[in-house]
């Protein structure tokens, strides 16, 4: 797997190594053009600038030897910002001096030396296009997804689509000039240099706008090569932060999902010991229901022998008032067998019902005493339900709490997760033999290797194997 990499990482260089060349040819075929349009082809450097200004300034001369013989003619004379208007010049001349002084010769030359140049450039610009920016469109791009925010891409993305967006502007402006040549250069379009500025102070271009063509197509193309230069740097920046970005994003995630999996068994503990307190409470709160329970029906005997202890209590009273009233009875009358019968059997009943209260009493306290034990019993389970309700309450806002923070932390980690498979994604991308055969000038019958869609299929599966449960 290593050594796959490797190559690919190795494809990607030689690829930014391919487009840096057809750069470089571009550079050279500019250098190409200014020494046929200058004749310079030893000179370098300051040379070459002092060759090209010295050109300038011959045409300049000549130009205004032009306008000078044509004033003596009382000819109009015209800017010279077109080749038409230069082809006028030529023509006026040749049809107002009697012989060539040399300005007809170095003029029609410098006419026929800008066409070709021209044609040079116009081609040059095309194939520029061709060669180098399709490819930095098509290959030397983020492949960054709007789903995942990563700040690597989000700043090379930045970065980039300045470079676009001055490529877009030179380039159009270069083929606005190159085309204006016909009808009128759009001066406008003309670009302040170093070479601009000498060249303000040796020529009179206001008189004669078209000298300074070549020159500023010089720069504008150049410009080109330099800014997409920068784009193959920063594609080649970028392409390092990824690798770095993976590395650095692989440790995170790892270990931020080996925490993950360590809370989420401290979770599987706490919410264990939740389900326990609860189990201990709703335990509790049956048994208090029970005793409570029990405590209503106890009322209920309690009332129940209170109310026979007052009913056998009040027969009792009525029946030891009956039998003294007959013992009154008795004592002021003659005996009386039957009367005698009636008390004794009354006085019998009386101690039944003394006994029968003595019972009821034993009984009653018996019930009364063991509705003491149950409110004890009552007051000491209630106390553990507050208790076991307190703990309860605390270890569910406990788990509540640590599940809400769990909730983050795998958030955290299914964002890790996406991005680091997003920057897998963007490397393999960047790094695929498909993408390459787009940089490269390669026969159609080339074959290419495994599908792209398939590895990034299979990485997406790996990723998720890998997904902490």
């Amino acid at each position: 797997m290593t050594s796959v990499r490797a190559g690919l990482q190795r494809a990607y260089l030689d690829g930014l190594d391919f487009l840096r060349n057809k750069i470089q040819d571009s550079e050279q075929e500019v250098q190409s053009l200014q020494q046929s349009f200058y004749s310079s082809e030893e000179a370098k450097g300051d040379n070459l600038t002092q060759k090209q200004l010295d050109y300038l300034k011959q045409v300049n001369e000549k130009l205004l030897n032009a306008n000078n013989e044509l004033k003596r003619k009382n000819i109009k004379l015209e800017i010279i910002d077109s080749e038409t208007r230069l082809v006028g010049l030529i023509n006026k001349l040749r049809e107002a001096m009697e012989y060539d002084k040399g300005e007809i010769t170095m003029i029609t030359e410098f006419w026929e030396n800008l066409k070709n140049t021209v044609d040079g450039f116009r081609a040059l610009v095309e194939n520029f296009q061709n060669s180098v920016l399709n490819r930095l469109n098509q290959s030397c791009i983020s492949y960054s997804s709007d789903d995942i925010n990563l700040e690597v891409s989000n700043r090379y993305t930045l970065d980039i689509s300045g470079y676009i967006t001055e490529l877009e502007r030179e380039l159009t402006n270069t083929r606005l000039l190159l085309k204006s040549l016909d009808s009128g250069l759009h001066q406008d379009l003309f670009k302040d240099s170093e070479f601009s500025e000498k060249l303000l102070v040796a020529c009179d271009l206001k008189a004669f706008p078209i000298l300074r063509l070549i020159p500023d197509l010089e720069n504008k193309i150049s410009n080109l090569c330099d800014i997409s230069r920068k784009w193959l740097n920063r594609d080649e920046e970028y392409m390092y932060e990824v690798n770095d970005y993976i590395r650095k994003t692989r440790t995170i995630t790892k270990r931020r999902s080996d925490v993950l999996k360590n809370q989420k068994e401290k979770q599987k503990k706490i919410e264990k010991s939740v389900k326990s307190t609860q189990i201990l409470l709703q335990n509790n709160r049956e048994k208090l229901h029970t005793i409570e329970s029990e405590l209503n029906q106890l009322d209920e005997q309690i009332a129940g022998y209170e109310h026979v202890k007052k009913s056998k209590h009040e027969e009792k009273e009525q029946k030891a008032n009956m039998a003294d009233f007959l013992k009154l009875t008795l004592t002021q009358t003659k005996k009386n067998y039957s009367l005698q019968i009636k008390r004794q059997k009354l006085l019998k009943q009386v101690r039944e019902l003394e006994q029968l209260l003595i019972a009821i009493e034993r009984e009653l306290s018996d019930v009364q005493d063991k509705k003491v034990e149950r409110d004890q019993a009552k007051s000491l389970l209630t106390e553990k339900v507050e208790n076991s309700q307190k703990s309860y309450g605390a270890a569910r806002n406990e788990f509540s709490k640590y599940s809400d923070e769990l909730e983050t932390l795998e958030q955290e980690v299914n964002i890790l997760s996406g991005q680091l498979l997003q920057l897998e994604i963007i490397q393999t991308y960047k790094t695929s033999p498909e993408n390459m055969e787009q940089i490269f000038d390669r026969p159609q019958t080339v074959k290419l290797a495994p599908s792209l869609k398939e590895k990034i299929k299979n990485r997406k599966r790996k990723v998720g194997t890998q997904k902490v449960d």
